[in-house]
């Protein structure tokens, strides 16, 4: 019986990572829609999606006072002070570069505990499940190997 609770276990999500994803697919889903419109109708090129956490630090604060007007920012989870972003028309290197320098600024103020992982899209072929899902499962890998202050990225063009 419990080698059959644990084979069981092997083929879900954890409680934690279902809502996180849910929370996350709810205040997504509808951006990137439009993000996908701007996409197919030639006003925007490609974005990056970003989910990013950090302790001893008021994130949200920082993130707002670092980002662009054109940046569009999402409280995911208040209590583990997640957040995500969406970055419109940014290419690859420019949104890689802007996240490196939003995790320095967090460890220079003292931030600890800091996991980021971020999504290049180049193009509306790639289903906004599976985006949101793919970054929400890079962030609990760098989670759960202890990747503090790495940034887990991935392209999908």
């Amino acid at each position: 019986m419990e080698e059959h609770r644990k084979k069981k276990q092997q083929y879900g999500i954890s409680e934690g990572a279902f809502k996180r994803l849910t929370s996350l697919l709810d205040q997504l889903e509808h951006s990137i829609e439009v993000l996908y419109y701007l996409m197919k109708n030639g006003r925007e090129k490609s974005f990056v999606s970003a989910l990013i956490s950090a302790d001893a630090i008021d994130l949200g604060s920082l993130i707002i006072e670092q980002k662009r007007n054109t940046d569009i920012l999402f409280k995911i989870d208040t209590e583990k002070n997640l957040y995500a972003l969406l970055c419109q028309g940014t290419e690859v290197d420019g949104g890689y570069y802007f996240i490196k320098r939003l995790v320095d600024t967090i460890q220079k103020r003292g931030g600890t505990n800091i996991y980021c992982s971020e999504i290049d899209v180049q193009n509306t072929e790639h289903p906004i499940q599976e985006i949101v899902f793919r970054l929400l499962n890079m962030y609990q890998r760098a989670k759960s190997e202890k990747a503090d202050g790495k940034i887990s990225f991935h392209s999908l063009n």
